[in-house]
C-alpha cells in the first residue's frame, strides 16, 4: 500500500513540475501591437533622434481613403493605451485613425527627454519637475514643435494617407502642457487638441504669460480643445479651469474650447477616460447617412 501511495505521489509530482515549468520561456518573442510599425528619424534641427510608431487601420491595405491622424508623445504608455481603446471603438463609436506616437530621444533618460522638449521656458529651480538635474536641460519645447512641424508632420504625410483636416494632438500632464504651448504659437498644426492633466503650475504658470503675449497681436486661433483632468488633482484643477476662461475671455476668432472634470480620478487615472471622450468628440462615427 505504501509503495503504491509512494507512485502516486510521484507522478502528482511529476505532473505539478511539468506544469509548473514556463514552457513558453524557450519559445518567447516580443510582444507587437497589431499593424504597428516603427519608423526611425533624426531632427535636422536638434540632431537628435526619435523613433515614430506607427498603428495603421485594418483596412489599411485594401482601400485609398484618407484618415484622420492621431499623435502623441509620452509613449511608454501612450500609444498602448490607445492602441486599444481605437481597437474597440474604431468603426463603432469613432472613425478610424492613424496612430503616430514620438517616442523619447533615443538615448536619453525619459524623464530628462521629455523636460527637455516639452517645457516652454528654461526653469533650473523648478521643484515640481522630475528633478533639478533635468530641469538643468528644460525649455525646448519651441525646439520640439518645430521638429514636429516641419519633420513629422510633413513625413506621415508623404507617406500615409491622412486627412489634413483630421489631425489630432493628444498631449496628458507635461504633454498636456506642450499641447497648450503649441496652441498658442501654432495653433494651425493641429485641428484637434486633447489636453489632459496639463502642469499649467510650470515655471510659475509661465503658459498664463505667454498666452497674453500671444493675444497681443494676435485675434484668431483656429482650434477645438477640449481639456480634462482628474478631479483629485488638486490646484491642478483651477489652474486648467482659470486657462480655460483666459482663453474664453480673448474671443478668439475660431477656437471653440470646453473643459471636464472627471469626478474621482487622479492624475494617472484620468488618461485613458479623457482619451475616451476626447475621441468621441473629436472623430464621432459617422453614419452611413450623412
Amino acid at each position: 500500500m505504501f509503495f503504491k501511495f509512494f507512485k502516486f505521489i510521484k507522478l502528482a509530482f511529476a505532473i505539478v513540475v511539468f506544469f509548473s515549468v514556463p514552457l513558453s520561456a524557450k519559445e518567447s518573442t516580443e510582444f507587437k501591437i497589431q499593424n504597428t510599425h516603427t519608423l526611425q528619424i533624426k531632427s535636422e534641427g536638434s540632431g537628435l533622434e526619435y523613433e515614430l510608431y506607427i498603428r495603421l487601420p485594418n483596412d489599411y491595405s485594401e482601400n485609398n481613403k484618407k484618415y484622420p491622424l492621431v499623435l502623441l508623445n509620452d509613449t511608454g504608455y501612450s500609444v498602448a493605451v490607445a492602441s486599444g481603446i481605437v481597437h474597440l471603438m474604431a468603426g463603432r463609436d469613432i472613425e478610424d485613425v492613424i496612430i503616430v506616437g514620438i517616442s523619447y530621444s533615443k538615448g536619453h533618460n525619459p524623464l530628462l527627454s521629455r523636460t527637455r522638449d516639452y517645457t516652454p521656458t528654461f526653469a533650473p529651480n523648478e521643484k515640481r519637475g522630475h528633478s533639478l538635474e533635468v530641469q538643468k536641460y528644460s525649455g525646448k519645447a519651441s525646439q520640439y514643435i518645430s521638429f514636429i512641424s516641419d519633420e513629422v508632420l510633413p513625413l506621415i504625410s508623404q507617406t500615409y494617407r491622412i486627412r489634413q483636416d483630421k489631425k489630432i494632438f493628444v498631449g496628458h500632464s507635461y504633454g498636456g502642457l506642450l499641447g497648450a504651448n503649441i496652441l498658442i504659437t501654432k495653433p494651425e498644426l493641429f485641428d484637434y487638441y486633447i489636453l489632459g492633466s496639463p502642469s499649467f503650475w510650470y515655471d510659475n504658470k509661465v503658459m498664463f504669460r505667454l498666452e497674453s503675449d500671444y493675444a497681443k497681436s494676435n485675434k484668431d486661433m483656429k482650434a477645438r480643445v477640449f481639456m480634462y483632468i482628474g478631479s483629485e488633482e488638486g490646484s491642478m484643477v483651477e489652474q486648467m479651469l482659470a486657462f480655460e476662461n483666459q482663453l474664453k475671455s480673448r474671443d478668439y476668432q475660431g477656437l471653440n474650447i470646453q473643459s471636464k472634470v472627471l469626478l474621482g480620478l487622479t492624475h494617472h487615472s484620468a488618461f485613458a477616460v479623457l482619451l475616451t471622450d476626447g475621441l468621441q468628440k473629436a472623430i464621432p462615427r459617422q453614419s452611413k447617412s450623412s
